[in-house]
């Protein structure tokens, strides 16, 4: 028989006994989106006395209206500023999460713009969703409209993320690359452990099957697995009113992001499980490298918010790439040439080394 065939074989095989534990797969893989999307989604919209510059160019009775109508909310602190570069200066800084410039035109827009500008960088994105609301509700009291923009650079302003999101299509990127990395480091390797345990994979060993063959099969069979996965997550966050703003094709690039991220996940897997035959080292392993990964691939808030010390691991970590694309997809709306040269080029990358050193490592553990 051919690599192809044998592979194709051991993954029917595979997936025989993924199908039969299937309601348990299932339920294990629905879990821990359930707590994290209704439990710490919830949490994302609980800010209060969130520090915003005002810049009133108007300085007519509706702006100023307009400005005491924000301050009557606990949610947010004024701090008046007399130029939008001050106040940009600021954002820049840090010193506020986000600006608000009232446009001359306020309360009527100008030549159909809105008469309000809001802007924020991406490190502030959970507490800027959490006040937009107030100050669309206030500006349309006034009978005007907002324009929210990401904190602009030297080359370019643009809109970031979509008013409709939140915290909760925020936190589901993460959790969506959290599932199919725990279920692939915890699937594949456990399932070569069992093999080997049972004396199954001693009996594959010894037949004329390929020996990558087995690999490639625990691989397909994980990458499988994580779409069952990814699909679970996402029908949880849309019960939760999350959406994809890109629409089918950002659902496509989830699926592509997801496999890649499993391909990655799937040979740390196979190495680990290579050289290590308990289950409970095993696992203790697996979680001291997958645990630290997802936690700094920003699945909870902007890698940006974390200190100095950890951002030469953020920016090796994969998963950061994946979390940050399926974001792209599923709140900006379109997944821009750099981004996605950035994110496939890193995760393409990494999952090639790993799929040709988990070969390398069973192959050399089973001469």
């Amino acid at each position: 028989m051919t690599l192809l065939e044998d592979t194709l074989t051991l993954y029917k095989r595979e997936m025989l006994i993924f199908k039969s534990h299937l309601r348990t797969n299932i339920i294990r893989s629905a879990m821990f989106p359930i707590i994290f999307i209704f439990f710490f989604g919830s949490l994302g919209s609980s800010s209060t006395n969130i520090h915003v510059a005002v810049v009133n160019y108007a300085g007519n009775p509706q702006s100023l209206s307009f400005i005491n109508s924000l301050t009557t909310s606990r949610a947010i602190s004024i701090t008046s500023v007399t130029t939008q570069t001050d106040a940009l200066n600021q954002l820049s800084g840090s010193t506020v999460t986000a600006v608000i410039v009232i446009l001359p035109s306020f309360p009527k827009p100008s030549s159909g713009n809105p008469a309000v500008d809001v802007y924020y960088s991406t490190s502030n994105f959970a507490a800027v969703q959490t006040i937009l609301p107030l100050i669309q509700q206030e500006a349309a009291s006034a009978g005007s409209t907002v324009n929210v923009n990401q904190q602009p650079s030297a080359t370019s302003l643009r809109p970031l993320y979509g008013t409709a999101s939140n915290y909760v299509v925020f936190l589901v990127g993460g959790i969506i690359s959290m599932t199919v990395a725990f279920g692939m480091t915890f699937g594949t390797g456990m399932s070569i452990i069992t093999d080997r345990q049972l004396g199954n994979l001693k009996s594959f060993l010894i037949s004329p099957i390929s020996k990558n063959a087995i690999v490639f099969s625990k691989i397909l069979a994980g990458m499988t697995e994580a779409m069952l996965y990814i699909a679970i997550t996402l029908l949880i966050g849309m019960a939760d009113g999350v959406g994809i703003a890109m629409g089918f094709v950002g659902l496509a690039w989830i699926f592509i992001i997801g496999g890649l991220v499993a391909v990655c996940f799937a040979g740390i897997s196979v190495i680990l499980a290579s050289r290590i035959e308990k289950v409970e080292v095993y696992t203790i392993v697996a979680q001291v490298i997958v645990m630290p990964l997802w936690f700094l691939s920003g699945a909870f808030f902007p890698t940006t918010a974390f200190p100095s010390i950890m951002q030469p691991i953020v920016a090796v970590d994969p998963l950061t790439y994946a979390t940050q694309g399926i974001r792209n997809v599923m709140m900006l709306g379109y997944y821009p040439l750099q981004a996605i040269a950035l994110d496939m080029g890193v995760l393409l990358s990494v999952a090639a080394a790993l799929l040709i050193g988990s070969v390398l490592l069973f192959k050399n553990y089973t001469a």
